[in-house]
């Protein structure tokens, strides 16, 4: 004699196969917690990778949801970056905020690292090199805002140049510094964004405990 399910039926076995697949699927969910990671770690700064070298899609970390998730361009609205990929790997220095009351953008000091690309999440020691500082057509002219931070790993291994102080990037690398602002200021549109200054290592060290607000 054979058995006839009904629709109900047949969604009461499927519900215990569904229920587990749902919880497996959180489970696996990869979640990050940098809300604690100082800024420093001895006398190297710490930095998360939210974007790879060589990648177009902007990436953002989320501090509510513990994750990483597709952002969008500011001015295009678009989820990938309208020009050539990240020169090298991008994120931000954890343990700060740049205050909108104080001239900032409301986000971690933003921060690049010149090595082979390194995944989404990534955690590293980093040694500050320099610092520019740009800003974008509706951004306040009587401050220095939205300041990036240009570093290579703390890590002999990781790294692909071995210029550790902004001297020896001029004197050695003078093109990776006009990559970089060729990129920055190109990637948003024309026009958009102007170089305004730079500083040295010690000045990027002294903008990242500027914008820290959380001291270990």
């Amino acid at each position: 004699m054979e058995k006839s399910f009904t629709p109900q039926s047949k969604l009461m076995v499927l519900l215990p196969v569904i229920l587990v697949w749902v919880l497996c699927s959180c489970g696996n969910r990869k979640t990050y917690d940098f809300s604690r990671t100082p800024s420093f770690s001895g006398d190297n700064v710490n930095a998360v990778i939210e974007i790879p070298a060589g990648t177009n899609r902007i990436i953002t970390w989320d501090p509510g949801q513990r994750a990483f998730i597709t952002g969008q361009q500011e001015h295009t609205g678009r989820e990938m970056v309208d020009f050539l990929p990240f020169p090298a790997n991008y994120g931000f220095v954890p343990g700060t905020f740049t205050d909108p009351v104080l001239g900032g953008d409301g986000r971690p000091v933003g921060i690049m690292v010149i090595c082979e690309s390194l995944p989404t999440g990534t955690l590293i020691e980093v040694v500050p090199v320099l610092v520019f500082y740009f800003d974008d057509d509706e951004g306040p002219r009587n401050r220095l805002t939205d300041p990036v931070v240009l570093a290579v790993p703390a890590s002999k291994t990781l790294r692909v140049i071995q210029a550790v102080t902004y001297e020896e990037l001029f004197d050695d690398y003078p093109d990776i510094v006009d990559i970089v602002v060729r990129w920055f200021t190109s990637c948003k549109g024309k026009d958009v964004r102007q170089l305004r200054a730079m500083g040295d290592g010690d000045v990027a060290l002294n903008e990242i405990k500027k914008w820290e607000v959380r001291r270990f």
